[in-house]
């Protein structure tokens, strides 16, 4: 299967973002509500994705989101 350029551009963004906020997560550099908003934020603009390319990537995201959210829920010491 050849995917665009756009596509594969748009996916490498993704995953860095996410890696990103997978870090300052594990960091407890966050709050786990600054988190939340954070993945809220990509989950709305990936809403507008085509139905079916976002039904398949939201079972995954979905994994990773929880991930994420545990991480920071773990490493979060308010001060």
């Amino acid at each position: 299967m050849k995917v665009s350029a756009e596509y594969t551009l748009a996916m490498a963004s993704l995953h860095a973002s996410l890696q990103s906020i997978r870090m300052i997560a594990n960091a407890g550099l966050a709050s786990p509500d600054d988190i939340d908003g954070s993945l809220e934020g990509v989950t709305q603009t990936l809403e507008h994705l085509p139905e079916e390319l976002f039904a398949k990537l939201q079972p995954i995201l979905d994994r990773q989101f929880a991930a994420i959210k545990q991480a920071a829920a773990l490493n979060w010491n308010e001060e």
